[in-house]
């Protein structure tokens, strides 16, 4: 997946100051004093009663302050040490301990009192906070306003949002260790203070209810034991509790994105506060969470760890967690990750059965929250890339799944976007959600053994407020999102649902009215219908345009972020237009509109991800190349361009190459004993093949459905695969044609012999027919396929015939937008207008006697090129690789054992420029070697094709080969491991979405073929 670094929240030393006092918050609040209810932890404190507590005690515990502070340094832990829950309590015990024992019987009652209390005031470790590596939790959650309208909701129900939302309040301090809890600020939107509420939130934050410290559960009216050892000392008794829950009222209706907003805002003011007076390190980044009011977090078997610590793994680079053996197992796969920019809570429902139990629907591993056309809500199932991308512990969701929502305070104010016009849930997710996508990082669903799940009850909020969106709202999220680049088609698909599913609410409305006995005319309806569609969509255009010039709709948001197009494509694949016309005439028309669109604007487009450094440095050094066709044929008068040979040995031959694709070979098992030895599990082969290989097919049948749709800016190419043998090994051209053979939209085998209905052609070279005059056999291949396909096909693999190609994979490599971003120079992708290209040399990079000066792509499976994109034709690639057979040598042969891949661009200088000049009359076996040296030559050097977790695309062995291979100490003692230029071993050295493998014969090739495609 492509999407932007990841900021981290660097680690700092635990702070270990006690509470400071500081000046009361309410002069630097910038909202309205009279529209909320603040309580200063740090100002005059009250009692229960509301009366201010007694003077005489605070110059008590400040006088024993100053007496005990010398004892207390010694006996607190370094700097440098863990700040977590248990060590301080172990340390305030072990205070309380050695003061008991030394000096006990030398206090007065009075100063052992005060002993007491300063034992209390140390225990607040909540008001000052553990450091950057444990930051603090800042709880946002909004209550609605009350639907007097909703005739749905029954008298006992009216106000059952405010009830929920005490059971939330105080499922957060009972999951959730308190001393990380910086605050929680209620948001009453639309509402007046309700005192039954204000009083509740009262008992939560004075610890009557059940509240966390650290891996201790327990509440003040209930004398409870805290763990052995301490039998005789009651929560009651140990310790007191700083104030954590504000309310703010908004008593005009703000809707979720405002009432959020505000929330944050006194968040942001309360940090600054806290910073001014000593008590926050700047370096603390608070995790900021948003909790629908519907939503209350499950108390977990665990009582050591919480929901807050793995939201604290996903957020936050160095934290240590719980140390035990898992939590070592987590810091370590964290430290090769990039933190997460946002953490969607998973959502378990819960529903009631006839008799009235409480029913739990649990969340599935798997699931991710998405949306239709109607930017109706969906629950869809993860695709293989988005859980490819996944690390066990999380994976990515194209929208957040709507409970709880968790990041950093800094991630939240970046966010570019913020429409208060969308007042309820859904709206605030799907804009926020939008936000994490196109302007930042995206969104994870913790998974696995974490705790970070919420109950949600679907019956506390309405359907309008969860999971619906007006056609205005819809206009206005059109208008923010959809203005960049190949957004067009997606924002004209949006307002056409919503203005057709408005017209037929509207027109139900009036079928439903009495007809007085008169027929129903149906034809009547249908033009009622598309007269009222069309009057809709001018409206929800008109909406949308004005909105554009509205102070109330964030601007810029094309400069700042990605265009909707990439998130479509990216993010969510399976997102397709359902009845939408027809598909053919529709794309025809939406291609042509689109590229008007773009002639227009002539803006250029920033890709989503640029190029790291070293490709860069690549590209740069190639000039681009014209892609017009050139004619060097010299009417195929000599070699390397006479062509190719028909059945009778007369030159001027040209293949059929759909052959294959006009008559499919199905693959099937020949019976079940070569079924149960082609699924036979366990070998290095299957293990590769199934726990790190994978054929994405989900992400190509969605790239299969856009271009059918009209919504790519280009069809999808077709590729010509072309598969190099000689006669004798003509058997073994049926297993690559029941394969992957038949995947290419045009087939050809170049082999010394002609056979139609096999799909073989002969092309002569100069020179004899042997290994070692491989480099003009080769030159005579790539003349042939320039000569005739160079304009036909989009895409030209040539492979020998052990290579097993993996199609789908290939293609979405080939269309990807870094494939696309460095063939057209590496700073901007390309809109369909350009002449020229920048020439690619693509594939397995070998370093010459591990030379790194001397680079080559290997030749024995492959080079591909692609013809660039232009007016009205899509990117195009040739992929060429040259098999060295049996008939000619097995030494040298790790200088022809995998795929090359160069653009078109690269093709036609090496054919046009590169051939007449480039020892043209040599004869020699290192093909790949003299390409690699004429195209340096020219400035084209070999480009780095891993993928983005450094995984090879390009195989030069079988699978399990690459599996167990293991260097020796000595990487220059083996020529494989002293030639390979930075490369993983083991598992890891295959890209997930791995392209071709090398020496691949037919029992092995259809293996391969039934595990990858799920035949066994």
């Amino acid at each position: 997946m492509l999407w932007a670094v990841r900021t981290q929240s660097h680690a700092g030393i635990p702070i270990r100051r006690p509470p400071a006092s500081s000046d009361s918050l309410v002069s630097e609040m910038s909202t309205d004093s009279r529209t909320e209810s603040r309580r200063d932890p740090y100002g005059p404190s009250t009692n229960s009663s509301g009366g201010v507590k007694n003077p005489a005690r605070t110059a008590q515990i400040l006088l024993a302050m100053a007496c005990l502070w010398p004892l207390l340094l010694l006996l607190l832990p370094p700097a440098n040490s863990s700040a977590g829950t248990n060590n301080l309590h172990a340390d305030i015990d072990h205070l309380r301990s050695l003061t008991s024992s030394r000096i006990a019987h030398n206090l007065s009652a009075k100063t052992q009192y005060l002993r007491d209390e300063m034992s209390s005031l140390l225990h607040r470790t909540d008001v000052v906070g553990y450091g950057p590596n444990k930051p603090r939790l800042a709880v946002v959650l909004v209550v609605p306003p009350t639907n007097d309208n909703d005739t749905s909701i029954s008298p006992n129900d009216a106000d059952l949002a405010l009830k929920s939302a005490e059971k939330a309040i105080e499922s957060i301090f009972r999951t959730a260790d308190r001393n990380r809890i910086f605050v929680v600020t209620v948001v009453m939107d639309g509402r007046g203070k309700v005192g039954s509420f204000e009083s509740r939130m009262a008992d939560i934050d004075a610890g009557r209810t059940r509240h966390r410290h650290g891996g201790r559960v327990h509440s003040h009216d209930h004398h409870e034991e805290w763990e052995e050892g301490h039998g005789d000392e009651t929560s009651k008794e140990v310790h007191a509790h700083s104030e954590k829950i504000y309310i703010l009222y908004n008593h005009e209706t703000r809707g979720v994105v405002g009432s959020r907003k505000r929330g944050v805002h006194f968040t942001n003011v309360l940090a600054r506060k806290h910073e001014e007076a000593g008590l926050k390190s700047n370096e603390e980044d608070l995790i900021v969470m948003f909790l629908r009011c519907d939503g209350m977090f499950r108390e977990e078997d665990d009582n050591k760890r919480t929901w807050l610590d793995d939201v604290t793994d996903a957020l936050i680079v160095g934290y240590d967690g719980d140390m035990n053996e898992e939590g070592v197992a987590q810091q370590q796969r964290r430290q090769q990750q990039q933190p997460a920019n946002a953490v969607s809570f998973t959502v378990d429902f819960t529903s009631t059965d006839t008799e009235g139990n409480l029913q739990i629907h649990p969340f599935h591993p798997g699931q991710v929250q998405s949306f239709n056309f109607g930017f109706h809500p969906m629950r869809d199932m993860a695709t293989a890339q988005q859980m490819a991308l996944g690390n066990g512990e999380s994976y990515p969701t194209p929208l957040l799944l709507g409970g709880a929502t968790a990041m950093r305070l800094e991630t939240y104010n970046s966010l570019p976007a913020s429409d208060d016009k969308l007042m309820n849930n859904y709206g605030a997710d799907l804009e926020m959600s939008f936000n994490l996508w196109m302007c930042a990082d995206g969104i994870d669903v913790l998974v696995g053994a974490s705790s970070a799940r919420v109950l949600v009850d679907p019956q506390v909020l309405p359907l309008t407020e969860r999971a619906e969106l007006s056609g205005p709202l819809i206009a206005r999220i059109v208008s923010t999102w959809m203005s960049g680049h190949g957004d067009d088609v997606y924002a004209d698909a949006f307002l056409d649902i919503a203005a057709k599913e408005a017209a037929i609410e509207s027109t139900s409305k009036a079928e439903r009215g009495d007809t007085h006995g008169i027929p129903k005319d149906n034809a009547k309806i249908a033009r009622a219908l598309e007269e009222e569609t069309k009057r809709r969509r001018n409206l929800l255009v008109r909406i949308s345009e004005e909105a554009k010039h509205s102070t109330s709709l964030p601007s810029g948001i094309g400069q700042k972020c990605r265009p909707f197009s990439w998130f479509a494509e990216h993010v969510v694949p399976n997102l397709m237009l359902h009845e939408y016309g027809d598909a053919e005439a529709e794309s025809d028309v939406v291609n042509s509109e689109i590229r008007e669109v773009i002639k227009k604007r002539g803006q250029k487009i920033l890709p989503s991800k640029p190029l790291d450094e070293a490709r860069m440095a690549i590209i740069a050094k190639a000039s681009p190349v014209k892609l017009a066709y050139v004619d060097v044929s010299g009417q195929h008068m000599e070699h390397p361009h006479k062509g190719a040979l028909d059945e009778k040995g007369n030159f001027g031959y040209v293949h059929d190459e759909t052959f294959l694709a006009k008559s499919p070979p199905a693959f099937e098992f020949k019976n079940d004993s070569e079924k149960e030895k082609l699924c036979k599990k366990g070998d290095p082969n299957y293990i590769m093949l199934t726990e790190r290989v994978f054929v994405d097919l989900t992400s190509h049948e969605a790239a299969e459905k856009r271009a059918e749709h009209g919504l790519s800016l280009k069809k999808r190419a077709k590729i010509f695969c072309l598969v190099y043998t000689i006669e004798k090994f003509h058997d073994r051209i049926p297993a690559i044609k029941e394969t992957w053979g038949k995947k290419c939209d045009g087939f050809m085998v170049a082999s010394t012999k002609t056979d139609v209905a096999l799909g073989t052609v002969a092309i002569p070279h100069e020179g004899p027919e042997e290994y070692n005059n491989i480099w003009q056999k080769v030159r005579s291949m790539w003349s042939y396929i320039y000569d005739n396909y160079y304009e036909k096909y989009d895409f030209f693999h040539i492979g020998g015939d052990d290579l097993y190609l993996i199609v789908e994979n290939l293609r979405l490599y080939l269309e990807s937008e870094e494939i696309q971003l460095a063939s057209n120079g590496g700073q901007y992708l390309p809109d369909g207008s350009e002449d020229s290209q920048t020439p690619l040399f693509l594939g397995r990079r070998f370093a010459e006697g591990g030379d790194r000066d001397r680079m080559f792509i290997s030749g024995g499976s492959g080079y591909t090129m692609n013809k660039g994109a232009s007016v009205n034709i899509p990117p195009m690639y040739i992929c060429f690789s040259v098999h060295v057979t049996e008939s000619y040598s097995a030494s040298n042969a790790f200088s022809h054992n995998h795929i090359n891949i160069l653009n078109v661009a690269a093709l036609k200088t090496l054919v046009v420029d590169g051939f007449p000049t480039c020892f043209p009359h040599l004869k020699t076996f290192s093909e790949d070697v003299m390409v690699a040296t004429c195209l340096r030559k020219m400035d084209i050097l070999p480009y780095d094709t891993k993928d983005e977790a450094g995984g090879e695309r390009y195989m030069p062995f079988q699978p399990g080969h690459h599996l167990t291979y293991r260097p020796p100490k000595n990487p220059k003692d083996d020529w494989y491991s002293n030639y390979s230029v930075d490369v993983k071993w083991g598992i890891d050295h295959c890209a997930a979405k791995s392209v071709a493998f090398h020496y691949i014969k037919e029992d092995l090739m259809r293996r391969m073929h039934a595990i990858l495609y799920h035949y066994c």
